[in-house]
């Protein structure tokens, strides 16, 4: 399938952290995509701005769920007090959720996608701003599967499977919306990655729940490889990722049906068309449900045979998992070849929920501990301006 004609093409600028999509291909079907990486760096580590950087970190992941940019209040006090809080502890980067399920940004008109949103990319750009004034980055996700949740009523769920089955549609909010937003905070020191998706998998056929509305992977894999090509060209230098919902969608080690690494290059290309459209780390998430035979505690990085460095991007850091203690599951994602932990998560603690308000401060604990032990793998350097405050 052809990228959409309206895609503006620009050239990409050599770069020792991408690959050939070609080339990639045909190496993996020789067999020869292993741990170490086509390019010769390092699997347990995420090259930013020139350093050799293992994410340590948690989840905000919002203070207000889906409205923290935008035409509402947007807390930067609070945003910056949660990046003041980790980087003293040592931690480098945290994951933030954008337009999630697409009720507050971006702007629409119908099913179309007509701006970023009214105040968004200051908000955006005033929250990156305070990130870098408490020298940690942030993972920017745009959507999760809570897009197509049913409880959002049907305008919003058939908009927004309008964005992701249809050509027409998707291209607007490409257009409109997410290349806006990108050109806006292109080198943003605050700026650690772009993430097309939290869970997709989740309003899938394929695995998707009772409760959410579903599209196909071979949708799914489609906008992620237009939306990331779309990046690309705003801005060449970014990294960009996506978030798996477990291994179950991100290697083909497994025997299980179904399964299989759905964001390769290739099957992203395929899926999309657009050569450019490809990640630059695996994303990857892990709870109790998937059992020991789906866990990064149990097994190192290298055991899923996969061709990018993984950062594991959420997990419960309120109890033991599979024979870990709660305070060494940072350290040991670290010793197992991984490129970064960030466990979930700031709000539940904020707002005091049973269910694991006791986890941000383990995850604390784990960056501290981490920092301690591996300072040269996650600190970063310090802010080479000093921002006035909001």
């Amino acid at each position: 399938m052809k990228t959409d004609s309206s895609v503006k093409k620009r050239p990409l600028p050599s770069s020792r952290r991408r690959w050939a999509p070609v080339i990639l291909a045909g190496l993996i079907a020789l067999g020869l995509a292993g741990p170490q990486g086509l390019a010769g760096e390092r699997m347990d580590r995420i090259n930013f701005h020139q350093q050799e950087l293992f994410v340590s970190g948690g989840n905000v992941a919002w203070i207000h769920f889906a409205r923290d940019i935008g035409a509402n209040r947007t807390e930067v006090g609070v945003f910056e007090e949660i990046f003041r809080e980790v980087a003293e502890n040592g931690g480098n980067v945290l994951r933030f959720w954008l337009h999630t399920n697409g009720r507050h940004t971006p702007a629409w008109k119908g099913q179309t996608v007509v701006g970023p949103g009214d105040g968004a990319i200051a908000d955006l750009r005033a929250i990156l701003d305070a990130a870098h004034r408490q020298n940690v980055a942030l993972m920017l996700c745009l959507w999760s599967f809570d897009m197509l949740r049913l409880t959002n009523g049907p305008r919003l769920v058939e908009r927004a499977r309008a964005i992701l089955t249809q050509p027409e549609n998707r291209q607007s909010y490409l257009d409109h919306a997410l290349i806006p937003m990108v050109e806006a905070v292109r080198g943003h020191p605050g700026l650690f990655a772009w993430e097309i998706f939290n869970e997709p998998e989740g309003m899938s056929h394929e695995f998707g729940w009772s409760h959410v509305g579903r599209v196909s992977m071979a949708e799914i894999q489609q906008f992620v490889n237009l939306a990331a090509g779309a990046i690309r060209r705003s801005d060449p230098h970014v990294l960009i990722t996506n978030g798996a919902w477990s291994f179950m969608s991100l290697t083909d080690r497994l025997d299980q049906r179904k399964t299989a690494n759905y964001y390769s290059d290739p099957r992203l290309i395929e899926a999309g068309g657009d050569p450019l459209g490809t990640l630059d780390f695996y994303t990857v998430h892990y709870y109790s449900w998937a059992g020991p035979s789906l866990s990064p505690f149990r097994h190192d990085a290298s055991h899923w045979a996969l061709d990018k460095p993984i950062v594991v991007a959420e997990f419960y850091a309120k109890e033991d998992l599979d024979g870990i203690s709660r305070y060494n599951l940072y350290t040991t994602l670290h010793d197992r070849g991984y490129a970064g932990a960030l466990g979930w998560q700031w709000v539940d603690h904020a707002q005091n929920r049973d269910n694991n308000k006791q986890s941000w401060p383990i995850i604390l604990q784990n960056i501290n501990t981490l920092n301690a032990l591996h300072p040269e793998a996650v600190r970063l350097p310090a802010p080479k301006r000093a921002d006035p405050p909001p």
